[in-house]
């Protein structure tokens, strides 16, 4: 009868186990779902020199001593704050908080050691054409991705770009350009310095950080 008893416990136990590794099995997990929150964010500008990313405040600098002017990196950065949600079946939304705010969707999720990494979907915004531009690196990869999100420190990062051309266009009314263009002039800029600088990438870095 102990033996019987036995073996009726031996059996209930590998039953038990059995289920409760088919369950893990069949358990789906997200890797989203370790960054829908609420974030702080700032975005960074950058422009893209000869394969490398360099600020705008160091890009302008020489443009600046001309003028008599300085530029800092902070002129070029903007702070606020966000929300990250799950979006289909593999993406993630980015909405920028406030009446305006802009949203951003992260797309192709696949996970890393410490996280996952991303695309980012083009986009336009105040008829400027974004871009997914991979500017994110994976300590201890040469390869990079639009963008990433780091599980220790519940940070995430991602890149897009657009060319100088469209943001000023943007961003600058036709009296403010003449006397931008004026001021160029003035600094020993040409035409074709002009035409060059047009097809340059600016690139805007956001970083988010989990509140």
């Amino acid at each position: 009868m102990k033996k019987v008893k036995f073996l009726f416990a031996m059996l209930l136990m590998v039953t038990a186990l059995g289920f409760t590794a088919c369950s893990d099995d069949e358990e789906d997990t997200d890797v989203r779902d370790q960054a829908i929150g609420n974030y702080s964010v700032t975005t960074t500008v950058y422009v893209e020199d000869e394969g490398k990313l360099v600020s705008f405040a160091s890009e302008l600098s020489e443009l600046g001593d001309a003028l008599g002017m300085k530029f800092n990196e902070s002129d070029f950065q903007v702070k606020g704050t966000a929300t990250v949600s799950k979006s289909g079946d593999n993406k993630i939304l980015i909405k920028e908080d406030g009446a305006d705010g802009d949203q951003w969707i992260l797309n192709n999720i696949r996970e890393a050691s410490n996280g996952f990494v991303f695309d980012v979907d083009a986009t336009t915004v105040d008829d400027v054409k974004f871009t997914n531009y991979s500017g994110y690196h994976l300590e201890g990869e040469t390869k990079t991705y639009g963008g990433g999100y780091i599980s220790a420190n519940k940070k995430l990062e991602f890149y897009i770009y657009s060319t100088m051309e469209e943001v000023l266009d943007a961003a600058l009314d036709e009296e403010t350009e003449d006397a931008l263009a004026d001021l160029l002039i003035a600094g020993g800029y040409t035409a074709e310095d002009a035409k060059e600088d047009a097809k340059q990438k600016v690139v805007f870095e956001f970083t988010l950080t989990k509140k």
